[in-house]
């Protein structure tokens, strides 16, 4: 069975940049919605379930061969269980935090720091509807990558995931309305680079 992961923070640690009643409305509905409804798909499917029912990427990986429900819930726990621990008030905006090997990949990909921010921010803005936007590692080598809904890069790709952006309106909607841009330029005050730069080990 899976389990929210605790915040290491409160609900209103992130303001001014998420506000509190966005994180309440996103943590404890959402991302429980998801948790509840995962474990529930889980037990009436767990007669299918013969190639590791217990690890969450092997459902992923193996999402054609289950129900889309469980598909959907177990791709909406993962990608919420990442937000919520790449997002932090510890060490956020403080690009500085990233480990040296993080930035020697980000400057040998992307030119600089600012042009990965530059192409991750217009990558979360074309994201049609709803979706998340994502950093991964794909034989060494930093990508963007976009998917739709609870979709996410584990279940097409042998990737590693280093940061991902919720762009769903639940995210930002009760703070920003329909300003998707000025969501993205927040989020960017919030990102924990230590561990987004942990993520690589």
């Amino acid at each position: 069975m899976f389990y929210r992961k605790p915040l290491t923070y409160q609900l209103d640690s992130l303001r001014p940049f998420i506000d509190t009643e966005t994180m309440n409305e996103h943590y404890n509905v959402h991302y429980k919605k998801y948790t509840d409804n995962l474990n529930a798909e889980i037990e009436k499917d767990s007669g299918n379930l013969d190639f590791g029912m217990n690890s969450l990427e092997s459902i992923l990986k193996n999402y054609k061969l289950i129900s889309k429900k469980l598909k959907d819930n177990a791709g909406g726990y993962y990608n919420h269980l990442l937000y919520f621990e790449n997002i932090s008030p510890f060490h956020r905006n403080y690009y500085e935090y990233a480990s040296e090997q993080l930035q020697s990949m980000i400057n040998q990909q992307f030119g600089s720091y600012e042009s990965f921010k530059e192409q991750f921010s217009k990558a979360g803005l074309e994201v049609f509807g709803s979706g998340w936007c994502w950093l991964i590692v794909v034989n060494d080598k930093l990508l963007l990558a976009t998917t739709s809904n609870q979709d996410n890069p584990v279940m097409s790709l042998d990737c590693k995931v280093l940061l991902g952006m919720d762009v769903w309106e639940h995210a930002y909607y009760l703070k920003h309305l329909a300003d998707r841009k000025s969501y993205v330029n927040d989020f960017f005050q919030t990102i924990d680079w230590k561990v987004v730069s942990d993520r690589l080990l």
